[in-house]
């Protein structure tokens, strides 16, 4: 897998729980926009990329997809493993997603563009 920025990372892995308490849920409205936009649906498959603890799982689940999760950080794991216990979770990250190329009908990423979205992993130290 690659590599995590360290101080997400941490914060992340020492406040799993509290995150997941503390955090806010989706809008349900968001369910009409997944159905039609995405065409998810009974017989299609969504993957939630970055997942977390699981807030927007639920999203996809109400729209009678399969739902497989992906999160790199262990603890975040165990805190979806608790609120979705029948949805599968892998390990991976957006360079290393655990499964086959066109496996999935939709991939959703909902704030999660910090774990991918960094300049910092190919600057050198002279800042080129």
């Amino acid at each position: 897998m690659t590599k995590l920025h360290l101080t997400a990372a941490n914060g992340f892995t020492a406040g799993a729980g509290a995150y997941a308490a503390g955090r806010p849920e989706y809008p349900a409205e968001l369910d009409g926009w997944l159905r039609d936009a995405l065409g998810l649906a009974p017989g299609k498959a969504a993957l939630d990329l970055g997942a977390g603890t699981g807030k927007f799982t639920a999203r996809l689940i109400a729209t009678g997809a399969s739902v497989t999760a992906v999160e790199p950080l262990a603890a975040m794991r165990a805190e979806f493993r608790r609120a979705w216990p029948t949805i599968r979770v892998l390990e991976g990250s957006a360079e290393a997603i655990p499964m086959p190329d066109a496996s999935v009908d939709a991939v959703a990423c909902a704030q999660a563009f910090h774990w991918f979205a960094t300049p910092w992993r190919s600057r050198k130290s002279d800042g080129s």
